[in-house]
């Protein structure tokens, strides 16, 4: 289910494995066809018409392939790998890594597209079949707030932080930054501040202030069309879906990178990762005031930490950065320096090399 240019699957893990000596494989559905990139080959097993389909056929598809080519690990990231996960473990006799990004049982919760009544009955189901399955395979998590849920409950358990991998990031930094450009990557809903933002936008169009909001990820044209921006239009613009290379590039000229979380359970438990990546390339951070992230920004001085439901204070702080461009380069300095010195990929890639080896 996840794109073929994932910055953890592809850009993080397939690629440090490869340049670590491994052939490296990575199968996804997505119709795009096969292609070599960075070392890695991307098969494609191709697009069913609904994510029903592929759930009902992308098993037999992946057994093929792996029969075909015989490899000493498989390394899977949805969960609805998990029936086939076992298969592979099962027949082929070698270790099956299941990388979990999300506490999903706590994640389904808060599913908009699961209508509220049911939501419980869901994420108990989904616990019990998960617990099932869980000791068939080594996991790996992405955060250390799920440590708790997993412990004890794969044949392994190895925590890698989604940190990001500064060479990546190189090409995006900029340390002169001035002007009135705003950046977000990433999914783009309500939930991650979509609503809040466009108000907090509203404000600053109000007030005199000159914006211009950059918003690039997966959104349809019909959600588009439905928003409530007529008197902020020409000051906004949706990229769409795009290559995390691609969407950075937009980064450069821009002042601000914003990651206004509301305070669902997974989001004030977890990093989250944008907020290292515009560490990485010098843009000062606007997030949610969740006390973890605020040990990060707030101690490192390298944004700002807003109430998540407060159009107001989020619109205070674009404006702040956009008449200072000062603060912006000494805020992007200092995020630099922090992920410099503590939040980057390095460290945990160390980790899941030492977990390949001593798994193969």
């Amino acid at each position: 289910m996840h794109p073929r240019r994932d910055t953890r699957i592809f850009y993080r893990e397939c690629v440090s494995l490869f340049k670590s000596g491994y052939d490296v494989y990575l199968l996804v559905a997505d119709g795009k066809g096969d292609e070599l990139v960075e070392g890695v080959q991307v098969l494609d097993i191709g697009l069913e018409s609904s994510r029903i389909k592929n759930f009902f056929k992308s098993g037999s598809k992946i057994r093929k392939k792996v029969e075909e080519l015989k490899p000493s690990l498989v390394h899977f990231h949805d969960p609805e790998l998990m029936f086939v996960g076992k298969q592979l473990s099962s027949k082929f006799q070698i270790p099956v890594v299941f990388d979990i990004h999300e506490n999903i049982t706590v994640q389904i919760l808060d599913k908009t597209y699961i209508p509220k009544f049911l939501r419980g009955l869901v994420s108990l189901v989904y616990k019990k079949v998960e617990q099932y399955y869980l000791k068939y395979f080594h996991l790996i998590i992405a955060e250390h707030s799920y440590q708790h849920v997993y412990t004890n409950k794969g044949r392994s358990l190895t925590t890698v932080l989604n940190m990001p991998d500064l060479r990546h990031f190189e090409p995006y930094i900029n340390n002169n930054r001035a002007g009135n450009e705003i950046f977000y990557i990433g999914g783009i809903s309500n939930e991650r501040g979509l609503d809040v933002t466009l108000e907090a936008l509203k404000i600053l169009k109000s007030r005199g202030t000159d914006f211009f909001m950059h918003y690039i990820g997966p959104i349809s044209e019909e959600k588009i069309v439905e928003l409530p921006i007529r008197e902020i239009k020409e000051n906004v613009k949706f990229y769409g879906r795009m290559d995390s290379k691609e969407g950075f590039e937009v980064s450069k000229k821009c002042v601000v990178g914003l990651s206004v979380l509301k305070p669902i359970k997974n989001y004030v438990e977890s990093y989250s990762t944008k907020i290292f990546e515009y560490m990485a390339i010098g843009l000062p951070v606007i997030t949610s005031n969740f006390p973890l992230y605020q040990k990060v920004v707030e101690r490192y001085d390298c944004g700002f930490c807003v109430e998540p439901y407060s159009s107001n204070e989020l619109a205070d702080s674009i404006e702040e950065l956009i008449l200072n461009p000062d603060l912006v380069n000494q805020m992007g300095e200092n995020g630099q320096r922090a992920v410099n010195k503590k939040y980057s990929w390095a460290s945990e890639e160390e980790k899941l090399l030492r977990r390949y080896k001593n798994l193969i």
